[in-house]
């Protein structure tokens, strides 16, 4: 169910501050999007914490670019201990899945099962919700994993700055494209989701400000190749476009599960993207 701006106001005025702080609203967001414990200001409301996370998705990107900084140290880190491209990528990837809990890795796998064995809307969403892991699911997370891994191994004959700026790039845009959705797109009204809490009053102004919080983990990348780093934008953003209006067409609206899936998706398109060799001479 929707919560109204107002209700949110009124229950966070019931607190012992009017508003979440943006140290909390960033805490928030690290709270969602990782396992890492951190702990909000004791004793407050679940509609505080809500109204925490609503403010803190534009600190999403941020996020993206710790969590992406921490992959690349792992890649590089077990690369130079002598373990190949391919062992050291997997190694990454698998402890960085233990810090998000394959957050996002589990929402892409629910949306391939949903958008490749549902007929209908109601259909695709009750696919969705289900904890099984179907035949769409395993092969799109066999696969999405696997061109992670192999994408990353890829990157290193172009130079360590590039392939390091990549990945976290790619891991900062991943989660800068879920705020694009939940700008552009509303979540659906007919099911309990944590979209509905989080995304529905996001606004053009909340995208803007994550976009220039971005810019400390994207400079590098942009730096290091611009023509290689921009068209891995535009396709990203031809990616994005086609996803959204996938999703409309079948289900009219954003859930978690898409906008988690949304996030992986980009992140995998920069990272596949950015290894074109003719970028790279």
């Amino acid at each position: 169910m929707n919560t109204a701006p107002s209700e949110n106001l009124a229950a966070s005025a019931e607190s012992d501050s009017p508003f979440p702080s943006t140290w909390e609203c960033f805490l928030a967001a690290i709270q969602f999007l990782t396992r890492i414990p951190v702990t909000l200001v004791p004793d407050q409301s679940s509609a505080y914490y809500k109204l925490a996370l609503q403010r803190g998705v534009l600190f999403f990107p941020i996020v993206g670019g710790l969590i992406g900084g921490f992959t690349a140290i792992l890649f590089f880190a077990a690369s130079q201990m002598g373990l190949s491209a391919l062992v050291a990528a997997l190694l990454a990837v698998g402890i960085e899945a233990l810090l998000t809990g394959a957050f996002h890795e589990d929402a892409f796998a629910d949306t391939c099962d949903a958008l490749g064995g549902g007929w209908s809307r109601e259909r695709v969403l009750e696919i969705m919700k289900d904890s099984r892991l179907g035949t769409y699911g395993t092969l799109g997370l066999v696969i999405g994993v696997g061109l992670r891994v192999t994408t990353m191994a890829a990157l290193i004959p172009t130079g360590w700055s590039w392939t390091l700026a990549t990945i976290v790039a790619a891991s900062t845009l991943g989660r800068l494209a879920i705020i694009g959705m939940m700008v552009t797109t509303q979540p659906v009204t007919d099911r309990k989701s944590q979209a509905n809490n989080i995304s529905a009053n996001q606004t053009q102004q909340t995208f803007l400000f994550a976009l220039f919080l971005s810019f400390p983990f994207l400079i590098p990348w942009l730096w290091s190749n611009l023509l290689a780093s921009m068209t891995a934008i535009a396709v990203s953003l031809v990616v994005l476009w086609w996803f959204r209006g996938k999703i409309m067409t079948r289900v009219g609206g954003t859930t978690g599960d898409l906008l988690g899936s949304c996030g992986f998706l980009i992140q995998l398109v920069v990272q596949v993207t950015s290894t074109g060799n003719c970028f790279h001479g």
